[in-house]
């Protein structure tokens, strides 16, 4: 192993460690100590009694919920049903389920979920379920003591059984803790639909099935991203840390998923109280710390978190700091040092009759040394300076609102929100770049049964890039205004559709002040068929309208003229697939193609008006199988790219997609319940693409990276969780295939980090 050696540098990271977990405590012990005199009263025994409707019993939905406590376990099933379910905490503390997958009906469902456990369910006559005991359903006289809600707040996806979810790659909490991602490539990780470029978080950019995040509607927590700041640094800034979940609408995407959704949607939503807070309690917090043997980097969270009647309030804070870190060949890779700092502060107020107010503001900052162009390492045929000061800092405020456990025919929702991206790059005399987003919507759900729903509702944004030069300013503006429909319906009990439209209408502004309004209108539609009791088809198309896209902060040139005009993006997108579930095993297979018109493409000497047609295609295979207190999932995916006809290269697509060719991923875990340990692991490969070579440049080379983890919690100390990683164990030399320049000769790629270790602690209380 090349680069690791603990007894090094072990003064100096034991005297870090302790005095950073020693400020977190402190730090996390302030918190509580605040949240806790909210409310002195507060019940830490009892919770709100929160009923919904069950759906009707022959409504099938696709469960995978592997063996785990009954209590996270009646959570996902409630995400992955549609339904909030309640149950006594003494019924379901210390309980276990053998899980439930596959495809079948809630009722259905909910009694295999329930097999083994002594437990049974009750349905009133108002359609609400309670987790019960045996003696309990045998005396429905009986006077039963309030439910605890089993929720996992507002899960990132509400509609799990829609049939424009029917190739939705979802991300839930239950599997961010198991894979404890350190950046976005990690959360996404057994996904091979699911691309990250880049090896950390100030310059990685992620790909749907070959196509930038820039051409998708990307939001967080209901706040749309505009971040087309540097094409040398990433897109959206995240921290993994601070989600609880995510999901991506591949190609097809419902018109309630935003404007812009040209290739798709990326959802992501951050923790709230009701994810980590434990059942019983009010109050409650962690502390984590952990250390990567190759970069030296330590990591420190802490988090405080309470509610008190119907407020909640959660407190989050995080930073890492590190040295470069050591590819597989043994070589530091400059400019790749951790610095960076994040935060969350998240309060809510839930009102009895089902209001819910919400307000979260985040932000995510790294600032280090970065190579003179952040997304490469060199340049061999010409000098560059050696690293400078980047600094990329995101911030994210949204307000939202909706009614829990909402039914009829009102059913409102509503989000105001603010986002921005300032990204510092001093290679251009200390130039700065902006790019903001003041968006909202409110819509409306009309669930005409327990089954059928149309949402309606009106969006605006108003995006802007502003560049800051030390000669020049220059900025460029859109404001967007929409209305929409989307309908979700079961016509028959094997039939799920899913068709929408929206309007939209733009008003688009260049540096000299030159305007441009357009309008035009988007539609999509879904269906999936359920063929039998393990066989689901589906399909799904969009015609997509997307307006003019602002152009990145660091290309604005105050010379542009606009007199030629630019024309609005249009994409199509095609979908179409089958999935499989039995006894526990699963196998899917899709084919996709999105071709986009227009795309906006514009350079600093070109000028403002340059569009492209592109192109992506290809098709995704995977298969499973989930044993109850396990599973292993493999998924391949082979895609192309073509940019106005012709293969495309790694330069000539960004901002568009990326030439990725075939990818493998795998993931596998299972827990031995016996000593509380889990053990699972990751693979990653990429097959030799050749495409790149069609384009005129090298191909792009075959690597594979493999992955274990262990993570055990001691009988003694159950709020202990402690882990450990063994990261690219055959220390391979490789680039992932979605880092820019691989395919050209004079390019040194940013390589990822070669074998390490993480260790990590973590202790709740």
């Amino acid at each position: 192993m090349t680069g690791v050696n603990l007894s090094m540098a072990s003064g100096k990271w034991r005297r870090t460690f302790a005095m950073s977990t020693a400020l977190s405590a402190f730090a996390v012990s302030g918190i509580a100590f605040s949240a806790g005199a909210m409310e002195n009263t507060a019940s830490a025994t009892a919770a709100q009694a929160v009923t919904s409707e069950l759906a009707q019993a022959s409504q099938r939905h696709d469960f995978d919920i592997a063996r785990q406590p009954l209590a996270d376990a009646l959570a996902l099933f409630g995400q992955q049903a549609g339904l909030q379910i309640s149950a006594h905490g003494d019924l379901v503390r210390d309980v276990q389920t053998n899980g439930v997958v596959g495809l079948m009906n809630t009722e259905a469902a909910l009694q295999r979920l329930l097999a083994g456990t002594g437990l049974m369910y009750r349905i009133a006559d108002d359609g609400s379920v309670t987790i019960t005991s045996s003696a309990q359903s045998s005396d429905a006289s009986e006077t039963m003591v309030s439910p605890i809600l089993i929720e996992a707040a507002s899960a990132a996806d509400d509609r799990p059984g829609a049939a424009d979810r029917a190739n939705s790659i979802r991300v839930t909490r239950e599997d961010l803790d198991r894979r404890n991602p350190q950046d976005v490539k990690q959360v996404f990780a057994g996904e091979s639909g699911v691309s990250v470029g880049g090896s950390i978080p100030l310059n990685q950019k992620l790909y749907v099935n070959g196509i930038e995040e820039t051409n998708l509607a990307v939001s967080i927590d209901g706040a749309r991203q505009n971040n087309k700041v540097f094409h040398h640094s990433g897109t959206n800034l995240i921290d993994p840390s601070l989600l609880k979940a995510a999901r991506i609408d591949p190609g097809v995407a419902p018109a309630d998923a935003g404007p812009g959704a040209l290739g798709g949607a990326v959802v992501y939503e951050t923790v709230d109280v009701a994810d980590v807070l434990e059942p019983g309690r009010s109050l409650g917090g962690f502390v984590k710390g952990s250390y990567d043997t190759d970069s030296e980097t330590f990591t420190n969270d802490l988090s405080s978190y309470g509610r008190a009647g119907g407020f909640e309030l959660l407190g989050y804070f995080k930073w890492a700091k590190g040295d470069d870190y050591e590819a597989g060949n043994g070589e530091q890779v400059p400019g790749t040092e951790a610095d960076m700092r994040s935060g969350l502060v998240k309060t809510a107020y839930e009102a009895q009759s089902g209001h819910r107010f919400e307000f979260s503001g985040e932000q995510v900052r790294d600032r280090a040394q970065r190579p003179y162009r952040a997304n490469m390492t060199d340049l061999t045929n010409r000098d560059q300076p050696d690293e400078l000061g980047y600094d990329m800092r995101r911030r994210n405020f949204a307000f939202n609102y909706g009614q829990a456990g909402a039914e009829g025919l009102w059913d409102p929702k509503a989000v105001l929100a603010y986002s921005e991206t300032y990204l510092y790059a001093p290679l251009t005399e200390e130039s700065r770049g902006t790019t903001g987003s003041f968006s909202g919507k409110f819509e409306n759900d009309f669930n005409l049964t327990d089954r059928d729903t149309v949402t309606t509702g009106v969006d605006f944004y108003n995006d802007f890039a502003e560049y800051d030069g030390p000669d020049t300013d220059a900025d460029e503006e859109a404001t967007n205004f929409g209305a929409y429909a989307q309908a979700r319906i079961q016509p028959l009990d094997p039939l799920r559709l899913s068709f929408g439209m929206r309007g939209d209408t733009q008003k688009f502004t260049g540096i000299d002040g030159t305007e441009f309004e357009n309008d035009g209108l988007s539609g999509n539609v879904s269906a999936a068929v359920d063929v039998t009791d393990f066989l689901t088809v589906n399909a799904g198309y969009s015609n997509v309208w997307g307006g003019i896209a602002l152009a990145e902060n660091f290309i604005l040139n105050p010379a542009w003229d606009y007199s030629d005009g630019i024309k609005p993006v249009r994409s199509e997108n095609y979908t179409t697939g089958f999935e499989v579930h039995h006894e526990g095993f699963s196998f899917n297979a899709g084919i996709f193609r999105s071709v986009f018109d227009n795309a906006r493409d514009p350079g600093w000497t070109p000028g403002p008006s340059v569009v492209v047609d592109f192109e992506t295609r290809g098709y995704n295979l995977g298969a499973g199988y989930n044993w109850g207190p396990g599973f292993v999932r493999v998924s391949y995916t082979d895609s192309e790219i073509t940019v106005n006809g012709k293969p495309g290269d790694s330069d000539g697509t960004q901002y568009l997609g990326a030439p990725l060719g075939r990818i493998i991923a795998l993931e596998a875990a299972h827990r031995i319940d016996t000593i509380n340990l889990t053990l699972g692991g990751t693979l990653d490969a990429a097959l030799k693409n050749t495409d790149t070579a069609d384009a005129g440049g090298s191909a792009q080379e075959a690597y594979e990276v493999v992955g274990l983890y262990a993570e055990y919690q001691p009988e003694a100390a159950e709020y202990l969780t402690l882990r450990i990683e063994a990261n690219n164990i055959f220390d391979e030399e490789y680039a992932d295939r979605a880092t820019y320049g691989q395919d050209f000769t004079n390019v040194v790629p940013l390589y990822e980090p070669g074998r390490s270790f993480l260790l990590m602690a973590k202790a709740r209380f």
